[in-house]
């Protein structure tokens, strides 16, 4: 058999395998995220060892174990995609995106993504501003002064390119000297690339990153917008209201929900006093931006190194796989802590290993400036 590389199996799975999505996530899950072991070995699984590891019926197990046939088709599309510039990003990939890996419980984490630019702003901070509408005069100064403070302080943007807000803020972030976002796409990259040549210099310049779920031939559907916002709300440090939308306000509603920072501009709305009552902050200068992704970077960090305690012990492989319940809630959840001073922060985190290069310096220049 051809030795082919290992993202070629993980799109035979997924493509070819004809199991629903979320059978094929829970197996990758146990497989190769949990128990780290390459996906190109489950083609060397008999059916028999296919059902009795995974619970797989007889049918499926005897048509998954006939995949190794269809490599070569995954494997010549994965060429073409390669040569459009498109990188593809599993779920093993220490370029992915720690924050959905951390955040997002595993039957929505995407197995993989779709990138293209700058991947490594994938795991930089990053705020997300909601709104549908395009900005009027006062909030397009506002927004002017945020980019530039965001830029100076080592902050991107995470936009999903859409009308409005989302899109001429992204823009702006663009236009601001050092500005670095990403964008999170509701449609294939491929195609997305066939509709606008507009980012292309942003993308040469390594300014930008782009990134989608979604396999690049596939065109734009309504209902990848709320996929797409998924992600963007959870590889956000925080979500910016400045735009009191009934799709913002939904978003925010849940954002806070799950303890990630929304703060509001305006308090004179119905939509924001309402956020304000749920526990979001006003937002009445951007420096209050920057408190708020220092504070989430240092709690991520702990999250972080609290995952990295030992696990129970891995159940055995003759143990039948077991799909997670779909009311199961399995994001990992932060107790509330409050605020605390740069030295101290460094100081703990430090106790816990290397801390992240970015973040020591923003303590520090926190702790300089106090």
């Amino acid at each position: 058999m051809v030795d082919y590389p290992e993202v070629v199996y993980w799109l035979t799975l997924v493509n070819e395998s004809g199991l629903k999505l979320n059978l094929v996530k829970s197996i990758v899950q146990r497989w190769s995220v949990v128990e780290k072991r390459a996906v190109a070995n489950l083609f060397d699984l008999s059916p028999l060892e296919w059902s009795t590891t995974f619970g797989l019926t007889d049918d499926e197990a005897e048509q998954v174990s006939a995949l190794s046939d269809k490599l070569a088709r995954q494997a010549k599309a994965l060429d073409r995609w390669q040569a459009q510039g498109l990188e593809p990003l599993l779920r093993t990939d220490p370029r992915y995106p720690q924050r959905l890996a951390h955040i997002l419980p595993p039957a929505t984490q995407p197995l993989l993504l779709w990138g293209r630019g700058n991947l490594s702003l994938l795991n930089e901070p990053a705020v997300a501003v909601l709104g549908e509408q395009p900005p009027d005069e006062a909030t397009a100064e506002f927004v002017d002064e945020l980019m530039q403070v965001l830029v100076d302080e080592e902050i991107g943007l995470v936009s999903g390119y859409g009308r409005g807000l989302d899109r001429s803020t992204f823009e702006k972030m663009l236009a601001t000297p050092d500005g670095r976002a990403m964008a999170v796409i509701p449609m294939g990259l491929g195609a997305f690339v066939k509709t606008t040549t507009k980012l292309e210099t942003a993308v040469d310049a390594g300014q930008i990153a782009l990134v989608s779920p979604f396999a690049p031939d596939i065109g734009f559907e309504e209902r990848f917008a709320e996929a797409r916002n998924l992600l963007i709300d959870h590889l956000a440090l925080a979500l910016l209201v400045l735009d009191p939308s009934q799709d913002a306000q939904a978003r925010a509603g849940v954002a806070l929900e799950r303890g990630l920072p929304v703060l509001v501009r305006l308090s004179d709305t119905a939509t924001n006093r309402s956020l304000i009552d749920k526990g979001a902050l006003l937002l009445t200068d951007t420096g209050e931006v920057v408190e708020m992704v220092q504070q989430a970077m240092i709690d991520d960090t702990m999250l972080e190194q609290a995952e990295q305690e030992p696990l129970s012990p891995i159940p055995s492989l003759t143990t039948p796989l077991v799909l997670p319940d779909s009311n199961d809630d399995y994001a990992l959840r932060a107790e509330d802590i409050e605020p605390i001073a740069s030295d101290e922060a460094l100081e703990i985190l430090s106790m816990g290993g290397d801390v992240p290069e970015i973040l020591r310096r923003r303590l520090k220049k926190s702790e300089n400036d106090d």
